[in-house]
């Protein structure tokens, strides 16, 4: 199993990152952390990380864009399963554990599951908000084919709640676009997986946290948005 953690500018958020890699139930995995130029003291902290568990692998490299550092954790990756963690994120200690058990008891070409987006109050406190990948529960826990399904194409678009058979993307040449500064790159390969896989299964049980309280996120910027239409042109 293969964890990918592309990383940029988030000293603030990347030990809680980190930690929830590295205490994975799921042991035998190994963590690609792929600096893409940060200007903070990102690389610092992953370093450190790596110092102390073999099982990081550091890429340090200039600043490409989202969807370079991607492909190149992928081409580097060894793992029958890959999975994605945004470094401002965290997931739960269990997720890689139980989601590689589903996808090598079915035989997927992927898994994903619900997840939860967190914000924080006034006292710090974590604030979580549920979120369900289809409004339909009959939609859950049991193979698709999202191209003779396409309902799956209504679902919420995010591509770090799951994870990918790494021979199926190698096999599809699913990767990202690196459109130099642009955002919103997973956003092709969320089309992609979804149009060739032959065998998916979404999980109604939610292992990602997606922070939405990062001021920096693609998300928060208006004009980021228009970079959508790249991915549209893309895929």
């Amino acid at each position: 199993m293969s964890v990918l953690i592309p990383t940029y500018n988030v000293e603030k958020y990347m030990r809680i990152c980190l930690d929830s890699a590295v205490n994975q139930t799921l042991e035998d995995i190994e963590i690609i952390v792929i600096n893409d130029g940060s200007t903070d003291n990102c690389l610092e902290i992953i370093n450190e990380y790596a110092a102390k568990d073999p099982r990081i692998k550091v890429i340090d490299k200039k600043n490409g864009g989202y969807g370079m550092a991607m492909n190149r954790g992928f081409d580097l990756a060894r793992g029958e399963y890959i999975g994605i963690i945004e470094p401002d994120d965290f997931v739960d200690l269990h997720m890689f554990e139980d989601l590689y058990n589903i996808a090598t008891e079915n035989k997927l070409d992927f898994v994903k599951a619900d997840f939860n987006r967190f914000t924080h109050d006034e006292y710090g406190n974590l604030i979580f908000m549920y979120n369900k990948l289809s409004k339909n529960d009959d939609d859950y826990n049991k193979i698709l084919k999202p191209s003779e399904y396409q309902e799956c194409f209504r679902f919420i678009m995010n591509t770090w709640s799951g994870i990918y058979n790494r021979k199926f993307l190698l096999n599809h040449n699913i990767r990202h676009n690196e459109t130099p500064g642009a955002s919103f790159q997973d956003n092709g390969f969320w089309f992609q997986t979804m149009m060739y896989a032959d065998r998916a299964m979404f999980c109604n049980k939610p292992y990602y946290l997606n922070r939405r309280d990062n001021p920096n996120s693609s998300v928060a910027s208006k004009e980021k948005v228009y970079c959508m239409n790249e991915e549209y042109i893309y895929t």
